[in-house]
């Protein structure tokens, strides 16, 4: 019996990758070094622009870019089109996002930025779109295509804007690729591993109350995204939130009760979130951790990984950290009777600002 849709785009994640690097090596090479020379020349900010996991899959790139001193930045579509479009300026430079070419509020921002005398970026994963027409230079993802809920193509959105950020700092992107490639065999023993062991968490998955999502720096698109998955695919309430604004009040909704998984992949704010975990597991928390144990001599409270972190460089953690919370939404859709995948209300582009598709009056074909 075939695989469910979902579950075959999970397991599809490193063909997918390796299909992409394959392009962006070759003939998508020069598309991708054309943009990084516009990031590299921007006279002002650098804006990354999209909706759902089109603008969390950018928030990696832009976090490397802004650690080593690039003016960028990630802004909701929809905000920036309806309340933050006077900031935009000649000097500044759109990268505006959208896997499908067709999300609305995208393409409304292109007209309100060029009409602002900015240069546009359409980073998307189709062939002759609406956003390729809208923009000065096109960015090709080069995912293979997911059926409704964006499993590879979020990843590969991820690993492409990745590879723009290498180029814009001037690394060694053919290194950068290699070690890239040599990483899809741990991605594929990882994802088999999330498979398995996605099994046992029934307990963290289920329960009272949403489940949160917690972690910072480039672990945010995981947090996001993550929480994105299971409204989307398991129709089960999600907090995806900061670590350190969860401290800042949001801590006292935890009792015997709470769930949470944190990523605790990104080494400069390791031992933030593994001493946040320990707090949290003292508290009578569940947790599950994603990344490497930050203790290497096993002090404070013991919290299990969901799935042994894998030898990796770190750049690559959200590609990989992501799994298991495509797992979790897969199987609590699978627990709860929902077929993983299938929509009720939301469609696979979002082409208009007001109104759902099953809301809309039928039409008669007689």
């Amino acid at each position: 019996m075939n695989a469910p849709p979902m579950l075959q785009n999970i397991l599809a994640q490193p063909r997918s990758h390796q299909s992409l690097l394959e392009l962006h090596a070759a003939d998508g090479h020069r598309s991708l070094r054309a943009c990084a020379e516009l990031l590299r020349r921007a006279q002002g900010t650098v804006i990354f622009s999209g909706m759902g996991a089109s603008l969390f899959a950018t928030l990696p790139a832009v976090t490397a870019l802004e650690q080593h001193g690039h003016r960028v930045q990630a802004i909701e579509s929809s905000e920036l089109l309806h309340y933050g479009s006077s900031t935009l300026r000649r000097g500044d430079l759109g990268v505006l996002i959208s896997r499908s070419g067709g999300s609305i509020e995208v393409l409304l921002l292109a007209e309100k930025m060029r009409a602002a005398g900015m240069t546009l970026i359409g980073v998307t994963n189709m062939p002759d779109t609406q956003l390729e027409r809208a923009v000065d230079l096109t960015l090709r993802i080069g995912s293979l295509s997911d059926q409704l809920i964006a499993v590879q193509t979020y990843t590969g959105t991820v690993l492409t804007l990745l590879l723009l950020a290498e180029h814009v700092l001037g690394q060694d992107f053919a290194e950068f690729s290699d070690r890239c490639l040599k990483s899809l065999p741990a991605l594929s023993s990882y994802i088999e591993a999330s498979h398995r062991a996605s099994e046992f968490w029934q307990d963290l998955l289920t329960g009272g109350g949403p489940l949160y999502l917690l972690g910072r720096g480039p672990a945010l698109a995981s947090v996001r995204e993550g929480a994105l998955l299971l409204h989307e695919t398991a129709k089960a309430p999600a907090v995806g939130i900061s670590s350190g604004q969860f401290r800042h009040g949001p801590v006292e909704v935890v009792s015997g009760d709470f769930r949470a998984v944190i990523f605790g992949a990104p080494a400069p704010t390791r031992e933030l979130e593994w001493s946040l975990a320990s707090d949290l597991v003292r508290m009578g928390a569940k947790i599950g951790w994603i990344g490497p144990s930050a203790s290497a001599d096993g002090s404070g409270e013991q919290v299990p990984p969901l799935v042994p972190w894998p030898e990796i460089p770190s750049a690559l953690a959200p590609i990989f950290e992501i799994v298991p919370l495509q797992f979790a939404a897969y199987r609590l859709a699978l627990w709860r009777g929902i077929t993983p995948g299938d929509f009720r209300y939301a469609s696979e582009v979002t082409s208009a600002e007001t109104g759902f598709p099953l809301l809309q009056p039928k039409t008669s074909t007689a």
